[in-house]
């Protein structure tokens, strides 16, 4: 049977029949249509009524309903649009049947086209911009749900260009979605990268990924970022935020996350890429883990029968396979004890293991950051052993901590240590004229060769540091700040030329000429600021300076410490009882304990002397070795000569 064979017109007679009266008809298209199809179809109805009658046929005596022929779908979706109700729809009465039925409903579906995509998405968003909904006001209207609204409504936000091909048939439905994932902008610049000429969707996905990263990596919170930058891409139900900004924020969120691994006593913290690292992982061990008490005592108990079964193990024969598998069952199910006791437990790392311990913290290309957590220990160098006393995981027993030494202080604290005494020195040298003397022949004599000694203040180290650190306060300093205030008559200048200079010490008297002289004679001297000058040293201990006299250790010093270098140094000073009590706080407060400690000891507020003493003489116990050695190495030298 064809069209042609049954020539029918799909006019005839309008009725307005009630809805509960018509019939469905088996359609003659196979293929069902899709659920979306029919959304589309309910949603065109709601929005521009029945624009297309139903074709009808003869009322049937037996049911006393009209035969539906043509229009099955338009029939379900009235159904689904007025449920619980029974309104006439306008219909088209056409007194066929059989074949000839068939013909009319098959004419019909050719000659019906489903509604575009975008045409229902511009219904959607005239209804929400010009009539104020929402998407739960248009989903209830329409009978399709929220999430379906806000989709259609993304795609009316295409560029004109792609929905002029989208609407031509050049892209189809998923690579338009694939599109509006991003804003209009975003999407031009995507469609000229790929010539108006997409592969497929995810070809499109691809390019966009470049430019974009999926927000469910972010470490930060997104609604702090620019609007521009944070896209929502509803049909893959995603969060998309432009690749420059989400880095950004993602580094601020990693370095929050550092401060808070080295608060609690990781020794060192690295954000890198995978790339950066992946040598020094694969050198390192895994930072050995531990447990609460309960799992440890929980898992030592396993040990314990791990061990009797190995015991019973040796005593076995080995042709004895009855007895072997027995044992073999029961090692496997201590093993299974020991990985569920594992999995479900909070991991902790004991104190001596963050001490030497680095957690990596990998910040992979698509946004997601990994965390390793590795122990001291490096294959390939030197000490192949655990140097943690760390064993199966279980935090073991370990040595008494030694105190901090010089070899614990950052590059920062010992520039600081140094400029103090270095300053302190200078002043006493104005308090001793012929050391000073004998410093100012060194200054002016060619054969002298020192380190110590500088005599334009840009060289100076010491003075530099004194100028510029942060927070930088010592009483000698400010001595010396004074009398140049007092004894140099171009002090507020920024420079000066010589002649000029030559005539303003010339309005000098020859005291005070001598009390400058005298002044930039000690500021010539300057110091190492990582470790120590021996020209200072020997000065400190013929004038007797002590650098704990001038200078105490403050929250800005004492910060660069790590948590158990600054538990030992507290239980160093004040008893071991107070160094495990401190292994359990935060870095910060530690640092705050140890600040208090050395300013009310310097203040006289302690009101044990011992300690008072011991807190306002302590200096690293490195900077004496150090002392020493300088001293052997300085005979060594003379002896060789």
């Amino acid at each position: 049977m064809t069209l042609q064979n049954h020539p029918v017109s799909l006019s005839g007679k309008r009725l307005e029949v009630p809805l509960s009266q018509l019939i469905g008809r088996k359609n003659p298209r196979r293929t069902q249509p899709e659920r979306d199809a029919h959304r589309r179809l309910v949603a065109s109805i709601r929005a521009q009524g029945l624009l297309e009658p139903l074709v009808i046929g003869q009322r049937s005596d037996d049911t006393g309903g009209y035969p539906v022929i043509a229009g099955k779908r338009r029939l379900a979706a009235l159904r689904d649009i007025y449920k619980g109700k029974d309104p006439k729809v306008s219909c088209s009465l056409r007194p066929v049947e059989g074949d000839a039925a068939d013909a009319v409903a098959l004419a019909e579906n050719f000659a019906r086209e489903p509604m575009h995509p975008l045409d229902e998405a511009e219904a959607f968003a005239h209804l929400a911009k010009d009539d104020g909904k929402g998407a739960e006001d248009i989903a209830a209207q329409f009978g399709v749900t929220p999430g379906y609204v806000r989709q259609r409504m993304k795609l009316s936000a295409l560029a004109e260009v792609i929905k002029a091909a989208y609407r031509e048939g050049g892209i189809d439905t998923a690579t338009a979605e694939a599109f509006a994932a991003v804003p209009e902008e975003k999407q031009v610049e995507v469609w000229r990268e790929v010539r108006g000429q997409p592969q497929h969707a995810e070809h499109v996905r691809n390019i966009i990924a470049n430019a974009w990263v999926d927000a469910k990596h972010a470490l930060f919170d997104i609604a702090f970022l620019p609007p521009e930058a944070v896209s929502r891409d509803l049909f893959g139900d995603r969060v998309l935020v432009e690749r420059q900004a989400f880095f950004g924020a993602q580094a601020e969120a990693l370095i929050a996350q550092q401060k808070v691994l080295q608060e609690e006593g990781w020794s060192d913290v690295v954000i890198a890429p995978h790339n950066d690292v992946h040598e020094r992982l694969w050198r390192m061990d895994e930072a050995p883990e531990s447990y609460d008490e309960d799992v440890t005592k929980k898992l030592a108990k396993l040990d314990r029968k791990r061990e009797e079964l190995d015991a019973q193990w040796e005593k076995v024969a080995d042709d004895d396979e009855t007895a072997t598998d027995a044992l073999q069952e029961k090692l496997d199910k201590l093993d299974e004890q020991a990985a569920a006791l594992t999995k479900s437990a909070a991991v902790q790392y004991a104190e001596p293991v963050k001490a030497v311990g680095t957690v990596f913290l990998i910040l992979d290309p698509d946004g997601q950051v990994r965390r390793q957590y590795r122990g001291k220990s490096v294959r390939g160098g030197r000490g192949n052993g655990d140097s943690t006393g760390v064993s199966n995981g279980v935090a073991g027993a370990f040595a008494p901590p030694a105190p901090p030494t010089l070899d614990d202080v950052s590059d920062k604290q010992k520039a600081t240590l140094f400029t103090h005494q270095a300053i302190a020195v200078r002043a006493a040298l104005l308090e001793a004229p012929l050391a000073r003397k004998r410093v100012l022949v060194m200054i002016l004599h060619q054969k002298v060769r020192s380190e110590a000694l500088a005599v334009r203040h840009d060289a100076n180290g010491t003075t530099l540091h004194a100028e510029n650190a942060e927070g930088f306060t010592s009483p000698a300093l400010e001595k010396l700040r004074q009398k140049h205030a007092e004894l140099v008559p171009f002090q507020q200048d920024a420079y000066v030329e010589e002649a000029n200079a030559y005539a303003c010490l010339g309005a000098l008297s020859e005291p005070q000429l001598d009390a400058l002289i005298d002044l930039l004679t000690v500021e010539c001297l300057t110091a190492h600021l990582q470790r120590r000058t021996e020209l200072v040293r020997l000065l400190a201990d013929e004038l007797k300076v002590e650098v704990r006299q001038e200078w105490r250790p403050d929250a800005a010093w004492l910060a660069s410490y790590q948590k158990l270098q600054l538990a030992r140094l507290i239980g160093d000073l004040r008893g071991p009882a107070y160094a495990n009590a401190a292994e359990k706080k935060k870095k910060s407060e530690l640092v705050q304990q140890a600040a208090v400690l050395f300013a009310d000891a310097a203040e006289g507020r302690l009101t044990d002397p011992a300690l008072a003493q011991r807190v306002n003489q302590w200096l690293p116990s490195g900077v004496l070795t150090e002392v020493a050695d300088q001293e052997t190495q300085s005979e060594q030298g003379r002896r060789a000569a």
